[in-house]
């Protein structure tokens, strides 16, 4: 520390209440932008803007598509619909098909040759119908060849 002697106050304005309640104003406006910004963070943003490729066409105004009607886009990850005003939160990849347990896999092969040992047999239905072995068609007459006595065929 040095040992020079500290300045002295020679004249202090006096309090100026405008100018405290501007400083106090500025303060809260600050802090309104503050809260408006993690607000609009926190806002999820909606899938025309997230994914302009796929909307190209879609007017945000009026909710329609420029060049008529079109269907809404699909995620490409996990094919559920990307509606334009919603923000998309993707699960991930979800199978289209279940995965078939060996015992299933086994079930299956069974019914195919099932099918196969039918068809070569002649039998053809299903296992929802009624056992039909034995059932004979009766024979058709043919009705173009009987002569019923019209005089246009004579």
């Amino acid at each position: 520390m040095s040992d020079r002697p500290k300045g002295v106050v020679v004249y202090r304005s006096p309090k100026n209440p405008i100018a405290d309640e501007a400083k106090k104003h500025q303060r809260q406006l600050q802090q309104q932008r503050q809260e408006r910004a993690t607000a609009r963070a926190a806002r999820p943003v909606p899938n025309y803007l997230c994914y302009p490729e796929a909307f190209r066409g879609y007017d945000p105004k009026t909710g329609r598509w420029k060049s008529g009607s079109r269907r809404v886009p699909k995620c490409h990850v996990c094919e559920g619909n990307l509606q334009p005003m919603e923000n998309h939160k993707c699960p991930g990849f979800t199978p289209k098909y279940e995965t078939w347990s060996e015992e299933r896999h086994q079930r299956w092969l069974e019914r195919v040759e099932m099918i196969r040992d039918a068809k070569r047999n002649g039998m053809f239905f299903s296992e929802d119908e009624d056992d039909l072995s034995g059932y004979e068609d009766e024979p058709e007459n043919d009705w173009c060849d009987e002569d019923d006595g019209d005089p246009m065929w004579e």
